[in-house]
């Protein structure tokens, strides 16, 4: 190739000059033409079919039978609350778990902490907190009795619940 031949594009053909420029005009003003013929017809929707509008009443039928009168087989059995003694033996486990954390905390920050919030960004619900200087109480409530704990001087029962938990032995 020598510096005089004028340089064209790579596909261009040697003896056809401008074409390409009108091969791509031609091709937009085919492409336009098609979009505007498509644009021209209009599709028809398609046709629901015969069975879906006695399928739909049944349907309906049937949802309003199972709100007005349902089976014994779409009604739930509700869940049973648990005897008082489970209660007692869960709320154990809980307050023997948060004096642990109570624990943890004075032995970090060399102090009780002011409220169980300090703790955990979700302390146990229904449990209330009594500092007493070096000493803490957690109170919590089953039925009509109340559970102490105390820190000064801790009810071995407590621990056990944890273990009979643990073990699978209690309720």
């Amino acid at each position: 190739m020598s510096s005089e031949e004028p340089v064209g594009p790579y596909h261009a053909k040697p003896d056809a000059r401008g074409e390409e420029a009108a091969d791509a005009v031609a091709a937009v003003l085919q492409h336009a033409k098609d979009r505007d013929e498509a644009s021209k017809r209009k599709s028809t929707p398609r046709k629901q079919p015969k069975w879906m509008l006695p399928l739909g009443i049944n349907l309906a039928v049937f949802a309003v039978y199972l709100l007005i009168a349902p089976p014994a087989w779409v009604t739930m059995n509700p869940v049973a609350t648990p005897d008082l003694q489970s209660q007692e033996q869960s709320l154990r486990v809980a307050m023997y778990l948060q004096a642990q954390q109570v624990e943890a905390y004075r032995l970090q920050n060399d102090g009780l902490p002011q409220n169980l919030e300090e703790l955990a960004r979700d302390p146990m619900a229904g449990l209330e907190y009594v500092r007493d200087g070096s000493t803490f109480q957690l109170i919590g409530t089953v039925g009509d009795q109340a559970l102490v704990y105390d820190s000064a001087d801790p009810d071995p029962a407590f621990a056990s619940s944890v273990s009979e938990r643990m073990s699978g032995a209690g309720g």
